[in-house]
C-alpha cells in the first residue's frame, strides 16, 4: 500500500506543479501591447575620404567651377576648388534627394566639393562624370547669383525707396 500511496503522492504533486507553472491570460483576455522601437535615424551623408583637389577629374572640376560661377555672377577664374573629399552615394541622387524625382538605386562613386569666390563658398555633391549637385541653396553662409543683384554686397542696404504720394 505504501507504494499506491508514493505513487499518488508523487501524481498529485506534478499536477500541482504543473498548473502553478501555468500563465492564464486576465479576466479582458487582451494582452498588453508590445513597444515599437523608435525608427533609426538614417544616415544620409556618407563619410568622405579627403583628397586633392587636383585628384578630382577634370570634368568633375570644371563642372563644379563652371555651376559656382554662374551662381555667384562672376568668371570662371575666380572659383577655387578649395576642399574635395571621395564619397560613395547611397544612390543616384548624390546625397540630395528631391521629392517627386526617382534615382538610381545603387551605389555611386563621387565626390564632396567646395569652391569658392571672393562673394562665399558653395558645397557641391558629384559622381565621377561631372555630375553636379549643390545642396546648399539657401543657407545662409552662401550668396548665389540669384540672391545677387546688380553686384551688390551681401552687407549693402538696399536702396531707399521713395514713398507714394
Amino acid at each position: 500500500m505504501s507504494r499506491v500511496l508514493m505513487v499518488l503522492m508523487l501524481g498529485t504533486l506534478a499536477a500541482t506543479l504543473a498548473c502553478a507553472g501555468e500563465v492564464r491570460p486576465k479576466a479582458g483576455g487582451v494582452a498588453p501591447p508590445a513597444r515599437i522601437p523608435d525608427p533609426e535615424q538614417a544616415i544620409l551623408v556618407p563619410a568622405g575620404q579627403p583628397v586633392s583637389t587636383t585628384a578630382i577629374p577634370r570634368e568633375v572640376r570644371r563642372a563644379v567651377v563652371a555651376d559656382a560661377a554662374r551662381r555667384f555672377n562672376v568668371t570662371e577664374s575666380e572659383v577655387v576648388v578649395t576642399r574635395a573629399e571621395q564619397v560613395t552615394w547611397p544612390d543616384g541622387s548624390l546625397g540630395c534627394p528631391e521629392p517627386g524625382r526617382m534615382y538610381t538605386q545603387m551605389l555611386v562613386e563621387g565626390f564632396r566639393v567646395a569652391a569658392r569666390t571672393a562673394a562665399g563658398e558653395l558645397n557641391y555633391h558629384t559622381d565621377t562624370r561631372g555630375n553636379v549637385v549643390n545642396c546648399d541653396l539657401g543657407k545662409p553662409h552662401q550668396r548665389p547669383a540669384e540672391a545677387v543683384r546688380g553686384g551688390t554686397s551681401p552687407s549693402a542696404e538696399p536702396p531707399p525707396t521713395t514713398p507714394d504720394r
